[in-house]
């Protein structure tokens, strides 16, 4: 009997320990369910959120992302200036102005007013007094220059949202109120785009000039949608970090890099 139960005994342990590579295979198995799953689920990944995700890791290992802890949200943000160790195109120029003059016309005569141009100094009084009557004086500053006259607007303020190149509903009521003003005359407009020299990391632009580029042409298409400009009086330009108006050396002056230049030239320029 002993040596009967001791033989049903080894043969039990025998079977039972010759079904655990079934604990194994199903542990297998699951695994592989998961897998594809995960890969379904990449398969059909929103590029937004694609681009999202690789933003996040990118910044979660990355240990020296070069952004400024003392900034404010423009410069925390990932898409406000070039990958480092890109190196930048000067600008980008969708279209460009140029000074139109006959053989032997003098310098008066170039300047005069062609139908419909203003004198530069008319329009910035008109363009200041339609942001003050909507409480906007102070999203704006106008300059007369050898360029033209320059309506300055920085991105900051009341531009543009952190992480896109589109218009704010502040930034378009500025446009709005600019491109009314700029409807009554003939004069040509350049739309220049400027940023700080801080490097990107990650987002849908790769280089400062890039982005500069993209808001200045948004801009341009609030202008001719919108506010009824015609598109031949219209150019954008993309300058980049290129065009600083002061040292990029503080967040101060970093904010002041970030702009946006409605250039209006003044009477005797015309598109080509």
């Amino acid at each position: 009997m002993t040596r009967r139960r001791h033989a049903a005994d080894a043969h039990e342990a025998e079977h039972e320990n010759g079904e655990r590579w079934l604990l194994t295979y199903s542990d297998m198995i699951t695994l592989l369910l998961a897998l594809f799953i995960v890969l379904f689920a990449a398969s059909s990944i929103n590029s937004k959120k694609f681009i999202a995700l690789a933003t996040g890791f990118r910044q979660a290992f990355n240990p020296n992302p070069g952004i400024l802890s003392a900034s404010n949200g423009l410069l925390a943000n990932a898409s406000l200036a070039p990958t480092a160790g890109t190196k930048l195109a000067p600008s980008i120029a969708i279209k460009s102005t140029t000074t139109t003059t006959s053989p032997g016309t003098t310098s008066s005569s170039a300047s005069a007013a062609t139908a419909g141009q203003q004198s530069l100094a008319t329009i910035a009084a008109q363009v200041n007094q339609a942001l003050a009557a909507k409480g906007l004086q102070q999203a704006a500053t106008t300059t007369v220059t050898q360029q033209g006259l320059v309506i300055q607007v920085l991105s900051d303020h009341v531009f543009f949202a952190s992480d896109v190149a589109s218009l704010n509903p502040i930034g378009n009521e500025v446009v709005d109120t600019i491109g009314t003003v700029l409807s009554t005359d003939t004069n040509v407009v350049d739309v220049e785009g400027f940023t700080d020299n801080q490097p990107i990391i990650g987002g849908p632009f790769t280089t400062n000039t890039e982005l500069s580029a993209e808001r200045a042409v948004n801009v341009v298409v609030r202008l001719y949608k919108v506010d009824g400009i015609a598109e031949s009086r219209l150019a954008a330009v993309g300058y980049g970090s290129t065009h600083p108006v002061v040292p990029n050396t503080s967040p101060a002056n970093m904010a002041r890099n970030r702009r946006i230049d409605i250039v209006i030239l003044g009477p005797g320029h015309h598109q080509p």
